[in-house]
């Protein structure tokens, strides 16, 4: 027994020396496959980011959200490529046209989406949501950006269209914000001055997407009347249509919106507001964030809800899509999961004033005192049933196109509501009966 255990203990010193130097001196290719694991944990994936929001959301605001994400995402590496929004567009067709410059993720309008979708260019996010239910279940009903049955991209943020007005010209002047369409007349009317040839607002009727959601769609829903009906045929000639037309031919006649309006586009518009050369805008949430970025000082808040046949309103949202190309789908997706996430969601719509298109964005404005978006709740469901939303279209650029040239006739006096809105519904009819 005593010489077995001599034994079995210098047996187990040689088995110790024997692991010792092997410690110390590693085969070559052993310390090469460590280095190599190494470096793939340290490899950082770029992805690159093409939109327009810097300025709109601040570009500290902005910068810390992608701080924030790549902390907590070592291995992912967010490069912005931030352009005014009049470029975007032509930026996006660039890239599906297979350009230089190419996209992980980006920015888009709903009526940008039909023509990337049929140059092959964004992805279809219904396959990812289905797959990710627990993120899927993050987002409101009408965060999906569909079109002909698949969701192109996903609303990032929602956008109902209200009369905002400059809170310190109200109160120098003693009025009170409209509550309705007739006291919207009069409030105009008691802006209009034309001793110092100063008016409440502009109309930018040179933007046809601002005509057809800001002015008629909003209208329009409080007459009753929809864009399209049920089964997705237009519907917008309708007589709810043609008297939401003539509504704001008649405005139009009265002088009280600064004339010229042709030749304005929205840039012209916001300089109207932020200089205090005009009192009001029928805008979206994000006019007062742009106004800031004028007039630091400004203060704006939107009117109570109004109602008129109905209590509907217009909606639209600007969203996010995935380049059907990007090599990085997967990390794209993980920062869409990091933007629509609660905390940003919540954060953005406080500091920013826009409605995140998710759940934890909706919920948290039941107690908001935010100028701008304490009354969103009552434009989303006073009466939700003839609210309208802008969804994606077959050649949006061509159909908003013939809207705005009815509705510029119309204005000018060229021809009549009905048939304006005739022949604008024939040119959309046809595009949709084509993609159908």
């Amino acid at each position: 027994m005593q010489k077995l255990t001599r034994f079995s203990v210098l047996a187990a010193m040689i088995v110790l020396a024997v692991l010792l130097s092997a410690c110390v001196a590693q085969p070559e290719s052993a310390a090469g496959t460590a280095s190599e694991a190494d470096a793939m944990e340290e490899e950082v994936v770029e992805i690159t980011w093409l939109q327009w929001w810097v300025n709109e959301w601040g570009p500290d605001n902005h910068a810390q959200l992608i701080a924030d994400f790549e902390a907590q995402n070592p291995n992912i590496k967010v490069t912005v490529v931030d352009v005014p929004w009049p470029e975007m567009a032509g930026k996006l067709q660039a890239a599906a046209a297979g350009g230089s410059e190419s996209y992980d993720l980006f920015g888009t309008e709903s009526t940008w989406i039909a023509g990337l979708t049929k140059q092959g260019f964004i992805e279809d996010l219904g396959p990812w949501l289905e797959n990710d239910p627990e993120f899927a279940a993050k987002l409101t009903p009408t965060t999906p950006m569909n079109l002909l049955g698949e969701t192109r991209g996903l609303c990032l943020y929602l956008i109902p269209y209200q009369f905002a007005y400059n809170v310190d010209i109200f109160e120098e002047k003693g009025l009170e914000p409209p509550t309705n369409w007739d006291e919207f007349v009069a409030v105009l009317e008691a802006l209009r001055d034309e001793e110092s040839n100063s008016y409440g607002m502009s109309m930018p009727l040179q933007d046809g997407g601002f005509l057809l959601l800001r002015y008629f769609n909003f209208r329009l829903a409080q007459e009753g009347g929809q864009m399209l009906d049920a089964d997705g045929n237009v519907a917008f000639n309708s007589a709810e249509g043609v008297a939401a037309m003539q509504w704001w031919k008649d405005l139009y006649d009265k002088d009280l919106v600064v004339p010229g309006s042709f030749g304005e586009d929205q840039a012209l518009m916001l300089e109207f507001v932020a200089s205090g050369q005009t009192a009001a805008i029928i805008d979206g949430p994000f006019i007062w964030t742009k106004a800031k970025q004028i007039d630091p000082e400004i203060r704006m808040a939107y009117a109570p809800a109004w109602t008129h046949n109905t209590g509907g309103y217009s909606w639209a949202c600007s969203g996010m899509g995935i380049a059907a190309n990007s090599p990085h789908k997967e990390e794209a997706w993980e920062f869409f999961k990091y933007i629509y996430s609660d905390a940003v969601s919540l954060k953005m719509t406080q500091t920013v004033s826009l409605l995140w298109a998710t759940n934890a964005a909706v919920d948290s404005l039941a107690d908001s005192e935010d100028p701008m978006l304490r009354h969103v709740p009552a434009f989303a469901n006073q009466d939700p049933e003839s609210n309208i939303l802008f969804a994606p279209l077959p050649e949006a650029s061509k159909l908003i196109d013939a809207f705005q040239q009815a509705f510029q006739q119309v204005l000018a006096g060229e021809k009549d509501a009905q048939t304006a809105l005739d022949e604008a519904a024939a040119v959309w009819q046809a595009e949709l009966d084509a993609a159908k």
